[in-house]
């Protein structure tokens, strides 16, 4: 791939170009394979008080947690499949400057993510790590906390063209978190960076690993969500038209592997959550407004 350099003037590009040949050593450029379409079917209206759901964890077929997005309160909601608002759990510790998602370890440990980012100027990034809410016989609980830096960002924010480091979608893997960010680059880019960070309290240095172009326009490009499913090991991103699939990659390559391109037949709105069900099945929200509240979704993967 062919890099332009003339730009390069000042200690301030210097900087930027060795970011930007560090980008392209891992970019996966090649096109995305022709889509195959699903179906969502919408399962609930969610509770009025959940009107920005942003991540969700379902521990069970009719257990669901949620949150919703920036600035609201720092609780969790269960909910059932028929959108009834069972309880709320309330992080005490905990402030949401931007939720956006949740993922699960292999102790049912639930990882906020506090990484929401939208103009790349934050410098408070923060993972927030709770016990399995399921067992928690209290409202309240108290976190522990995993801090990060992105190990390639120099400036707050960095020029248009170079924001990148939106983080709304994570999942743990093998005793790290893996984010995926949602791409503010303008003119966008339309490629998401996988970082990882070790699941682990402390302060860390969020790692770059790999990149994909996932498309060159804003809603099919943005990636919203992520999940992984330990039984299959298939993991899934989610923008506003689709979802990617992404199986069989060595170790935690997950863009070497077989994707699959999987296209709404309908958009369903501003969807930021998706979570397996099981082996197929996948749930999916979207957020809504003060004056509504988004919905509950299901999708059924061929």
């Amino acid at each position: 791939m062919l890099v332009n350099t003339s730009f390069i003037n000042t200690k301030h590009d210097r900087i930027y170009f060795m970011i930007l040949l560090a980008f392209f050593a891992c970019v996966k450029d090649e096109p995305l394979p022709q889509p195959d379409i699903i179906v969502p079917r919408t399962v609930a209206k969610l509770p009025d008080i959940i009107y920005e759901s942003s991540g969700i964890h379902v521990s069970a077929p009719n257990i669901i947690w949620t949150h919703n997005d920036s600035g609201h309160t720092n609780d969790l909601f269960q909910i059932d499949t028929t959108g009834q608002l069972v309880r709320t759990l309330r992080v005490a510790n905990a402030t949401n400057i931007d939720w956006e998602d949740l993922a699960v370890d292999n102790q049912r440990r639930v990882y906020i993510n506090d990484a929401g980012n939208n103009n790349n100027n934050r410098r408070d990034l923060v993972i927030y790590r709770i016990p399995d809410p399921d067992n928690i016989s209290g409202d309240v609980v108290m976190a522990e906390r995993i801090d990060f830096v992105f190990e390639d960002q120099t400036e707050f924010p960095p020029p248009p063209s170079y924001r990148n480091y939106c983080i709304e979608a994570i999942i743990w893997k093998d005793d790290s978190i893996f984010m995926f960010t949602k791409d503010r680059s303008n003119p966008i880019t339309g490629y998401t960076k996988m970082y990882a960070v070790p699941a682990i309290p402390g302060e860390h240095v969020a790692v770059l690993l790999d990149s994909l172009f996932v498309d060159n326009e804003n809603h099919p490009a943005r990636i919203t969500a992520a999940d992984y499913n330990p039984n299959t090991g298939e993991m899934v991103l989610l923008t506003r038209t689709g979802i990617l699939s992404f199986t069989d990659y060595p170790g935690n390559r997950f863009f070497d592997g077989k994707i699959i391109d999987y296209q709404f037949s309908h958009l369903i709105g501003q969807v930021e959550a998706i979570a397996f069900v099981d082996n197929r099945r996948i749930f999916i929200t979207s957020e809504g407004s003060s004056s509504m509240a988004g919905n509950l979704y299901e999708v059924i993967l061929p």
